[in-house]
């Protein structure tokens, strides 16, 4: 599967996620990431490869003993505006793997898999945060009309969730870094971020196979945040953390992001750098 984001894709996902870091929109603060032109959101990137994939797992055999499916993908280098980029599906034992390439050359920008398991647990006291009604169902309508058409419901939700998280959460992984890396002032949103490098490294999605369909998701959606684990150095901290999500009141998903936060030593403005 040949893909192309453009400058209209990146636009129209600014518009649903609020990511307007400027490395999106200006090759100059592209450059300063060392990236050779503007970058592609990595969530815009996944949209097709988890629709792809969750239907390819889907496809596999053991749907009652393994009812639910595993997506997971390592971001490796940033996908960049107007590139053509190639979607390999890798079918394995009992899984089917990806990789994400430049139409030509054997870099890869994203690499995972997906497949069928077992229907896991949830269980925390994290506080859970519930999305208004309201908001999730005009958000849910511009998707599905735009860069949402005839995907799949789970990456509607992936989607959504993950980008309440990152317009308005951000700050409950900041809380927990120790006094080198912790922010001088509370965050509110992310593009007042200016002192710190973001990156997301890994993304997966363990979800509800019963998400796997196209039609409308319901807009009633609370998720928590928990099981953070972040290892620091000394201007450095990676880790995960989990979104567990609820959709009208049943655990149909958990999101496990990597991220990686380092402080600049020499901040540019809102020049923060997230995969996403």
């Amino acid at each position: 599967m040949d893909l192309r984001f453009d400058s209209h894709d990146i636009e129209a996902w600014a518009r649903l996620s609020g990511d307007r870091n400027p490395i999106h929109f200006d090759r100059e603060a592209a450059l300063r990431m060392n990236a050779a032109d503007v970058v592609v959101h990595g969530m815009l990137a996944m949209l097709p490869i988890k629709q792809a994939l969750g239907r390819a797992a889907a496809a596999e055999p053991g749907q009652d003993a393994a009812p639910w499916i595993h997506f997971k993908s390592l971001l490796k280098a940033p996908v960049l505006r107007d590139r053509d980029v190639s979607l390999a599906l890798v079918p394995r034992a009992g899984r089917t793997g990806f990789k994400l390439r430049p139409s030509t050359g054997d870099a890869e920008h994203f690499i995972g898999s997906a497949r069928r398991i077992e229907p896991p647990a949830w269980d925390s006291n994290a506080r859970r945060i519930t999305l208004p009604v309201g908001e999730t169902a005009a958000w849910l309508h511009q998707f599905e009309g735009g860069l949402g058409k005839q995907l799949d419901r789970w990456v509607a939700l992936d989607a959504l969730v993950f980008g309440d998280f990152v317009r308005y959460r951000l700050g409950t992984v900041f809380d927990r870094l120790g006094p080198a890396l912790r922010l001088d002032d509370p965050l509110d949103l992310i593009h007042a971020l200016t002192s710190h490098l973001l990156v997301q490294t890994t993304h997966q999605t363990v979800f509800a196979g019963e998400l796997c369909l196209a039609g409308a998701l319901p807009p009633v959606v609370d998720y928590q945040i928990d099981n953070i684990d972040l290892v620091e150095s000394d201007d450095e901290a990676v880790g995960t953390l989990e979104l567990g999500v609820q959709l009208q009141q049943r655990h149909v998903m958990t999101i496990t992001l990597g991220l990686m936060i380092r402080k600049l030593a020499h901040p540019q403005e809102n020049d923060t750098h997230e995969h996403h």
